[in-house]
């Protein structure tokens, strides 16, 4: 893995860098995300949000999630690069999407989580462990490395 992790918008508008390791690496089957990243799934970083810096100013949308929870995702207004996702609950965590990493092969999920909602014609990696909804990292009051 890169030392730093730092990625962006596709226009440079928002760039972000990470001082820490991600908390975990996690391919996220939910609806909310397949309807964000218009995909099956959603490859994820959960980071500690205190480590994360982002220049530039994201857009945030904020919609009623599954399980009656509330989502919000980030994204540059400008260009309309998906960055971030959060929940509410957990302003400690900022979810940030592989895809917009500089390195995005650093991405090395650890879990296929929300598998509930996974689409039937997805191809699991049977290396990685599947969770039926959240990962203990994504609970309240339970940050620890996954």
């Amino acid at each position: 893995m890169p030392t730093q992790l730092a990625g962006g918008c596709a226009c440079g508008a928002i760039r972000y860098a990470c001082s820490e390791p991600p908390l975990g690496m996690f391919n996220c089957h939910c609806r909310d995300c397949q309807r964000a990243g218009g995909g099956p799934f959603s490859p994820l970083m959960a980071m500690a949000a205190s480590t994360v810096r982002i220049d530039g100013t994201p857009a945030f949308y904020t919609a009623q999630a599954s399980g009656g929870n509330h989502g919000t995702c980030g994204f540059c207004a400008v260009c309309g690069t998906q960055l971030f996702a959060r929940n509410p609950d957990r302003p400690d965590v900022l979810m940030i999407k592989a895809a917009s990493l500089n390195e995005p092969a650093a991405f090395k999920p650890v879990a296929d989580i929300w598998t509930v909602n996974a689409l039937p014609w997805v191809h699991f990696d049977r290396h990685i462990p599947k969770v039926f909804k959240s990962p203990p990292v994504l609970e309240k009051d339970d940050l620890v490395r996954f």
